[in-house]
């Protein structure tokens, strides 16, 4: 959210000198409502309605006001992804998000930054080792925990590592450290856009990994975590035999 306030803090000192005053208020009042619209569709409340399970593989979804990332415990990491027990030896689990390069690696300061924020460009895929579990490391109220289906821990392994970048070696190439201690930046292959945001592609890795949460239209973060607490929901009804 702090973000989305010096977002519209720059628009308004931007024309401070182009406009009247009247010009102004109904700017500020229009900005005041645009803010508004933002906030609900970007924010959400989101309450874990079953407690962990017991056994079987899960996925974390934890959501902040823009961004949403998916957690995976390092036993459940297949494919391309087990090499990460390796250089996180003491990490419970792994997050994973995904970003635009520039945008994601140096955090832009100046509101020509943000503007170029949804320009297509090169993404990145940010990885975190976490020594605790999600719920532990962020607000409970923006973490859900979601069983997956036969395969689907395979299939979310799948789905992150062939969007990894590789080099002439096969490795995937780390292209910066993170600003987490824990974290790294690695080069993705796919290409961010307006189309397929960090939001689009954390929706579409549920989705690949079997759980009925669709990228479709995924913008905003809210929307990747309401779609993730409609299907927490249903989880805990079927487990509930409601």
């Amino acid at each position: 959210m702090r973000t989305l306030r010096l977002f519209f803090a720059g628009t308004m000192a931007t024309y401070m000198n182009a406009c009247p005053l009247s010009s102004l208020r109904k700017m500020a009042r229009r900005s005041a409502l645009l803010f508004v619209v933002f906030a609900v569709s970007a924010c959400s409340t989101v309450a874990s309605p079953c407690p962990r399970p017991a056994a079987g593989d899960v996925v974390y979804v934890v959501g902040d006001a823009w961004h949403a990332e998916i957690g995976i415990p390092t036993r459940e990491l297949s494919d391309g992804l087990a090499f990460y027990r390796k250089i996180f030896p003491a990490a419970r689990v792994i997050m994973f998000s995904y970003g635009k390069q520039t945008f994601f690696t140096a955090p832009p300061h100046t509101l020509s930054e943000y503007l170029l924020g949804p320009i297509p460009g090169p993404a990145v895929i940010q990885v975190v080792a976490l020594n605790v579990m999600p719920p532990e490391a962020y607000p409970p109220e923006d973490t859900i925990t979601l069983v997956l289906p036969a395969g689907g821990g395979h299939a979310l392994s799948t789905y992150i590592g062939n969007d990894l970048a590789t080099d002439a070696s096969g490795r995937p190439q780390v292209v910066a450290p993170s600003t987490n201690p824990d974290g790294l930046f690695y080069a993705a292959r796919s290409e961010y856009n307006l189309f397929h945001t960090c939001n689009t592609w954390a929706a579409d890795a549920l989705h690949e990994a079997g759980l009925p949460v669709s990228g479709s239209g995924v913008v905003f973060s809210g929307q990747v975590m309401s779609r993730a607490a409609d299907a927490a929901e249903s989880q805990c009804r079927f487990a509930y035999g409601e």
